[in-house]
């Protein structure tokens, strides 16, 4: 790869480690202003510390952003637009699949937290940063989907399930959510056109995890990780995509596009397609991200 990005503004969600960690080293490398948002401050500040290291680049930043919280992600886009006039390209990086938890649990707006995590959260960021990445076109979103969807060929929104109120284990509520995300990618991406702004979704597959992010796991379950690292893709080959997506000159106009490593169009489920779908999506998530007034 052989962009140049010095004049660029990115930000990288769940940038403190793995993919989204290694996409903000090869950003930085190539020149661009990178603000990586993390969670979590400690881990956040040593991955910061790392891709200047790993970059040789003064232009990177941190900003505490916690995807699951409305206030949290209204806080970081503030802090972003304080600094910053432009916004290049946005990367959805950040997600949540623990499994640990077998029971929903509720966030402080109301919502189930990974489908606030992976999906609405990820709308409310999008729509605070339009009006600057609509200034700033040419420019890119990024949304990021899993190729585990394949295993749910006929998943759709279940719109009467959007808590877990009927059923919930995590396997299933994190993909129902990044079927969402693949839906809101084709849906934005057509909302956007002759904006200049384009819309791409990567389909991350299996991908090398370290045992610092897998402790919490069972013994038979470590074992199946261990097992399919074998076969797996490193962070830092999957984040070639993500910057392909964001830098290639030759993508401009490419959107409501699929993509999975090594930068290759896939397809999604039918129901991924069905417009309706979409629009009735984007009109409940729309609700969902409505400040509470007193």
């Amino acid at each position: 790869m052989n962009y140049d990005l010095g004049n660029k503004t990115m930000i990288v969600t769940g940038a403190n480690s793995g993919i989204g960690k290694a996409a903000s080293m090869q950003l930085a490398r190539l020149g661009a202003h990178v603000v990586m948002m993390c969670r979590n401050r400690e881990r956040g500040e040593q991955a910061l510390a790392d891709v200047k290291a790993a970059s040789n680049s003064d232009k990177v930043e941190l900003i505490l952003a916690d995807m699951s919280s409305q206030a949290s992600v209204r806080n970081a886009v503030n802090e972003f637009l304080g600094k910053y006039s432009r916004l290049d390209v946005l990367i959805h990086n950040a997600a949540n699949f623990d499994h640990r938890q077998t029971k929903p649990v509720i966030t402080e707006d109301g919502l189930e937290n990974v489908f606030a995590t992976n999906h609405v959260n990820i709308f409310l960021m999008t729509q605070l940063l339009l009006e600057t990445l609509k200034q700033s076109a040419p420019s890119r979103i990024i949304t990021v989907a899993s190729k585990g969807l394949m295993t749910y060929p006929f998943l759709d929104i279940e719109f009467d399930n959007l808590k877990g109120e009927k059923k919930f284990s995590m396997q299933h509520a994190y993909y129902h959510a990044k079927q969402a995300q693949v839906m809101y990618t084709f849906d934005l991406a057509e909302r956007l056109k002759g904006t200049g702004v384009t819309v791409n979704c990567v389909r991350v597959g299996n991908v090398a995890v370290p045992d610092t992010r897998l402790d919490h796991l069972p013994k038979w379950l470590l074992k199946i990780y261990h097992a399919k690292r074998k076969f797996a893709l490193t962070p830092e080959k999957m984040a070639e995509t993500y910057v392909w997506l964001a830098a290639d000159p030759a993508l401009n106009d490419v959107t409501g596009g699929y993509w999975d490593a090594p930068n290759t169009p896939v397809k999604a489920n039918k129901n991924a397609y069905n417009r309706e779908t979409q629009k009735r999506l984007w009109t409940v998530t729309e609700e969902l991200i409505k400040e509470k007034t007193l």
